[in-house]
């Protein structure tokens, strides 16, 4: 038998065309294409250096290629570093310095611009999305990582290792056994799991990409099912809101917003007397004692949607109008908004932004002329928690990120003192389907990351109901960083904003009374996908803080918090903060 090795091209006549040009036009090609991608950073770089004013921000790339090693580099090395094992070596490399150089340029001024304005033709006149957004029929829009989470490897089976991988990309590891870890270390502190993966819209509503009537739905991927037998066996009560899903489209309500990843209004209400009626069913529910006694306001909001903005269009409304919703803000004895502070609720809710779109003003459906950005993030109060509350007649501790349901949530409920956890009787987790159905390239494509959590051996003592959230004065002290958590890149992530955390060791406090030594901090990461100053620690440097109880910013608890450290006091908020020399 031949081994020769054919090429299928010629063997099957599969070459359809053939283009024929001269030598001259080539190099007009060449040139053509050589002057699109280097005059914008060129114009950039003459601008930037001509420009005598010093406070201006400068980036000139041709330099910065060669400024090795760099900030940036150090700072995606530490990064890097955090999330996997694998990288034994102790400084940058030159990989960090290119990947921080290129990442640098994508994210300069000329190159977004360009591509915002080429983007903006794509999906007007061809209707091409991007590599987050996919566009459907009559409007519909798709976020591709729920795609994703039906047709990949799946969460039964790891995805095979290939040279093609980046050698430093975040570990990954497997939901279910992430899962079952957590799920016996609630059962050892007597506290039932109970998981509401919510379907995604492609589950639902896959004609709208492919124009075409599917005979059976909701579509699932292939393991789906066998993975929720397989954490129902390891205790876990798992609400598949799947079918009741298609139920409602079937009676003729629209499940999903046409331009967002989110349910609609109706469809979370709906979800959350579906959950309510089970939580009721279970055998402790009669030993809980109600405490809220609700009232509802019914409100008109309208939303763009966070996929319209992950299209990154400069002139979205051109090609996009709001979409509408009637919205059931629930209040506590007709006073303000239920929120997350009831810690002494014997129900905790985690959860991510479908817990959030109509609590998290952030999330687009927050009232016009919202005032001060302190009112502007105020809680709406029309969330699934809040209807969750609503139908148990109970207040609800819930622990809310967007973008962080897989791990985020459950670390910050693991941090909080023993005592309180184990005066918990269930833990309702409310996630999108898509972060349990992602493989690992896909996942980590989404920023989605499985980790286990350690529970705090913490015991709080009891104070008086009225000072346990007490603001004390603002505290202003110098500190040296101990450690940080990393930051995603903000363009790739699913939410605008995000908080992260930092560990200092406190050095002199100059205003105030302040008895910890090493506290744990939280900071702004970036504001509206931009990177705020205080992004900027660096582990080993001294800083001056102005800082407030975390406890103080209501209005921030529900944001996403990367908080990877491994600390358990009451954190505090960083109003202010410079490098001390």
């Amino acid at each position: 038998m031949s081994t020769e090795m054919k090429n299928p091209y010629d063997e099957h006549g599969a070459h359809l065309d053939e283009i024929k040009f001269s030598h001259r036009l080539g190099w007009v090609f060449v040139i053509v294409f050589l002057a699109l991608i280097t005059l914008p950073p060129l114009v950039r770089n003459l601008s930037e250096a001509f420009n005598l004013d010093p406070a201006e921000p400068k980036w000139i790339a041709p330099v910065k290629l060669f400024d090795f090693p760099s900030s940036e580099a150090e700072d995606l090395f530490l990064k890097k570093k955090s999330n996997s094992s694998r990288i034994t070596r102790t400084s940058p490399s030159l990989r960090d310095h290119l990947q921080a150089f290129e990442k640098g340029a994508e994210e300069a001024d000329f190159a977004g611009i360009s591509r915002r304005v080429l983007q903006q033709e794509l999906t007007g006149f061809l209707g091409e999305g991007n590599q987050k957004v996919i566009l459907g029929k009559d409007g519909w829009l798709f976020y591709r990582a729920a795609f994703d989470g039906l047709t990949g490897y799946g969460p039964l089976n790891a995805e095979p290792d290939a040279v093609t991988k980046d050698p430093d990309r975040a570990e990954w590891y497997q939901p279910l056994p992430v899962i079952r870890r957590f799920a016996k270390q609630l059962e050892e502190r007597g506290i039932e799991l109970i998981l509401v993966p919510v379907p995604v819209k492609p589950m639902i509503y896959p004609e709208e990409i492919s124009g075409k009537e599917v005979a059976e739905l909701p579509l699932r991927h292939p393991d789906q099912l066998k993975f929720y037998e397989a954490l129902e066996e390891a205790g876990v009560r798992v609400i598949d809101l799947s079918d009741s899903f298609v139920k409602l489209k079937e009676a003729g309500e629209q499940v999903f917003l046409k331009q967002d990843t989110h349910w609609t209004a109706a469809t979370m209400q709906a979800a959350a007397k579906e959950v309510a009626a089970y939580v009721k069913g279970r055998p402790w529910f009669g030993e809980l004692q109600p405490d809220l006694n609700p009232t509802v306001q019914t409100a008109g909001r309208e939303n763009l949607g966070d996929l319209v903005g992950m299209l990154d269009l400069p002139e979205p409304r051109r090609l996009y109008e709001p979409e509408t919703q009637t919205i059931e803000m629930i209040s506590a004895d007709g006073g303000a908004a239920v929120t997350s502070s009831a810690s002494k609720s014997p129900l905790v809710v985690l959860g991510d932004s479908f817990v959030n779109v109509y609590d998290d003003p952030g999330l687009g459906f927050a009232p016009e002329n919202s005032g001060s950005e302190e009112e502007s993030r105020s809680s709406i109060g029309a969330g699934f928690a809040q209807h969750l509350a609503k139908e148990l007649s109970l207040e609800l501790e819930t622990h809310v990120a967007n973008g962080g349901g897989a791990t985020a949530v459950r670390q910050s409920f693991a941090k909080r003192p023993d005592n309180r956890v184990r005066e918990k009787k269930a833990v309702i987790w409310v996630l999108a389907s898509r972060d349990l159905l992602l493989s690992e390239t896909p996942g980590g494509k989404a920023s989605v990351q499985w980790r286990d959590v350690t529970f705090s051996d913490r015991i709080e003592e009891d104070k008086p109901e009225q000072t346990l959230n007490a603001p004390a004065g603002t505290i202003t002290l110098t500190g040296t960083v101990l450690e940080r958590s990393s930051i995603p890149d903000p363009k790739s992530t699913p939410y605008e904003d995000a908080l992260y955390s930092a560990q200092i060791k406190v050095g002199t406090v100059e205003a105030g009374k302040f008895g910890e030594t090493e506290p744990l901090l939280y900071l702004w990461a970036f504001k509206k996908r931009t990177l705020q100053p205080t992004a900027n620690l660096e582990a080993g440097k001294t800083y001056r803080f102005t800082l407030v109880p975390w406890s103080s910013k209501t209005e921030l608890h529900t944001l996403t918090k990367q908080d990877d450290l491994t600390v358990f006091t009451d954190p505090w908020f960083v109003e202010k903060m410079e490098e001390v020399k």
